[in-house]
């Protein structure tokens, strides 16, 4: 399969001041499973029909983490997350158009970047999905405090997007949210959930690494952290 491949510059980055966000661009409805995993593991993402991979300029701070999702064991504050939020019912569907899930998408984008998602957006971006993606709705007493993405490959999973209701931000529904998709993973017999792009000096990334063991992409190669290869 052929992809026309194109760069293109986002603006500011999102993640670190003063740097420009450039990225690789293919737009496609027609990639198949193994293809879309293959993209994956040379450190692309997706965001609706559009993979994109970030090659700004003097800049690679922007690496690519997954975890292993049958080594994976909760650390200790990770445990007492999964008891906090036991009250939570959790419904599995195909993703499609929700009203209550794009009602707290709206919530959740306007409260985090100050930018409500209008409805063509939130269809673009996660409703109208050409692939096998699973949407995730997290329940406290019949409402909706919480609702994930993900995408079911071959031999992985990949965590596209999670929204919540900022009334509860306690509950750290964001990291409970990946400790149930690896659950899903282990459960459909998937080696790997695709957390996306890790930036070291990034706080509002620095979660991601709380999940272990995990893999980074360095250099086109999948390998631990140097703290865990020593």
């Amino acid at each position: 399969m052929e992809f026309s491949l194109f760069e293109a510059s986002n603006g500011e980055c999102p993640y670190l001041e003063g740097k420009e966000w450039i990225s690789y661009l293919i737009q496609s409805r027609l990639l198949d499973p193994y293809a879309y995993e293959n993209l994956l593991n040379q450190g692309f993402r997706r965001s609706g029909s559009i993979f994109y991979k970030n090659n700004c300029q003097d800049c690679s701070e922007c690496i690519s983490l997954r975890i292993q999702s049958e080594r994976f064991t909760p650390s200790k504050s990770q445990r007492r997350l999964l008891r906090k939020n036991q009250d939570l019912v959790i419904l599995r569907s195909p993703s499609c158009f929700d009203e209550e899930a794009f009602q707290l998408y709206v919530k959740f984008t306007q409260e985090r970047y100050d930018n409500a998602g209008s409805e063509e957006e939130f269809r673009n971006f996660l409703s109208n999905t050409a692939f096998n993606t699973w949407m995730m709705r997290y329940e406290l007493e019949g409402r909706l405090i919480g609702v994930g993405w993900v995408d079911i490959l071959i031999n992985s999973m990949s965590s596209v997007y999670f929204a919540f209701d900022p009334a509860y931000q306690d509950r750290s529904l964001g990291t409970y949210s990946i400790l149930r998709e690896l659950e899903l993973c282990k459960d459909l017999e998937l080696d790997y959930l695709h957390l996306g792009f890790w930036v070291q000096d990034c706080q509002a990334m620095s979660y991601k690494n709380r999940f272990r063991p995990y893999e980074l992409l360095i250099r086109g190669q999948w390998a631990p952290p140097e703290d865990e290869s020593e």
